[in-house]
């Protein structure tokens, strides 16, 4: 592989896990166990973490890979459900960090297939508690303590971390998570009740009542609303706005210029088809249009190093979604939120003397306190952050 070689939209051969319930297929995964290989261009070939070691910057974005490093925080897949499903939930980042040196999962299920008997269970339909969960685990009544969702083509599903969840019946589902393969089983009806991982997640569980209303979007139920920031977009639903990544349904009936910022992003094409130009330059140095064709079904990894491109709808009907992580500062915790920062114009002089002598005589004494006003604590430090 060339490191000064322009980067193109990348779309992966799919990797597919074969279950009892049916089947996974990840379309962009970076997961050690799971690292597909790239469909075509230049970069034909080499898999995920090949071109995550050679362009981690230019694929992720500066802030991202200052955060995440190799590791690409997104996986998108395809999941091909005909049956019934384990009840199954994940650790959030902080369990997972301590834990297992990886990721927690969050996850957006996006319903683009499901038939009447289809059901999606999500969440505690009361109070629960840790004893009464691993009995219910154990005797196979889990499902019975979880709200039952019907589930409808264009539902939009948020499962948070530590939410126990479970499908059954045929339904096709646009997965979008976390790039983590942590996965707690509580209940499979197709295993051994002892060879679940309850008391793995027993103390990671969310045992209040889940407010279905919270984390169901129904299809057409969310006013469109125009983008904010650089993107210049179409009217779009906002899906998912968290700090490990956001989801966006897009509606394209128009071109559409993009100016991407510092993120990566993928597109997942659920209907019509779409062709992605980026502006490019011929070995002449003539300007020209390097174009991408993508139909229903497809995924695609936009790399942060492309800039700039336009999404041109082929046909009228094209619906997306945009999948990307946006930049937050957050001040660390340690910081006094009622400290003054330091005001331009303000007179200061001496100020960071006195409070060195102030340290140096609190040194001796362990019953000493901080002063909220201390200026040598003001502002604080901001860093990119997921959680």
């Amino acid at each position: 592989m060339e490191q000064n070689k322009k980067l193109y939209p990348i779309t992966f051969n799919r990797e597919k896990e074969m279950h009892s319930w049916g089947t996974e297929k990840f379309a962009i995964a970076d997961l050690g166990i799971v690292d597909p290989t790239v469909k075509d261009g230049w970069l034909a070939g080499n898999t995920f973490s090949d071109i995550m070691e050679t362009y981690i910057e230019r694929v992720s974005g500066e802030e991202i890979y200052g955060y995440y490093g190799r590791q690409f925080p997104v996986a998108v897949s395809f999941l091909e459900i005909d049956g019934q499903m384990p009840v199954m939930c994940h650790p959030d980042d902080e369990a997972a960090g301590q834990r297992y040196d990886a990721l927690g999962r969050r996850t957006l299920w996006y319903i683009t297939e499901a038939s009447e008997n289809a059901r999606i269970y999500l969440g505690f339909n009361g109070e629960m508690t840790a004893s009464g969960l691993y009995e219910k685990c154990l005797d196979g009544t889990v499902r019975d303590s979880l709200n039952v969702i019907i589930p409808q083509k264009g539902d939009a599903l948020h499962i948070s971390p530590g939410t126990p969840y479970s499908a059954e019946g045929h339904l096709r589902i646009v997965a979008i998570s976390e790039a983590s393969a942590i996965t707690f089983t509580l209940y499979d009806p197709e295993g051994n009740p002892e060879d679940s991982h309850v008391a793995d997640a027993i103390d990671l569980i969310d045992y209040g009542r889940t407010d279905i209303s919270s984390c169901l979007k129904r299809s057409g139920s969310q006013a469109a609303a125009p983008s904010s920031g650089s993107r210049t977009v179409t009217a779009d639903s906002q899906l998912l706005s968290s700090r490990e990544f956001s989801v966006k349904e897009m509606k394209v009936s128009d071109p559409v210029k993009v100016t991407a910022g510092n993120s990566f992003t993928i597109y997942v094409c659920l209907e019509g088809s779409i062709s992605i130009q980026v502006p490019s330059k011929n070995e002449s140095k003539e300007s020209h249009m390097e174009n991408s064709l993508f139909k229903k079904g497809d995924a695609v990894l936009m790399p942060a190093d492309i800039e700039e491109f336009f999404l041109v709808p082929t046909d009228r009907d094209t619906v997306l979604l945009e999948v990307l992580i946006e930049s937050r500062d957050e001040i660390d915790d340690y910081i006094n939120p009622d400290t003054e920062p330091y005001l331009e114009g303000e007179d200061y002089e001496g100020l960071e003397n006195e409070a060195d002598e102030n340290d140096d005589a609190d040194a001796g004494s362990t019953d000493a306190a901080p002063e909220p006003g201390n200026a040598k604590t003001a502002g604080g430090i901001r860093r990119f952050l997921k959680n």
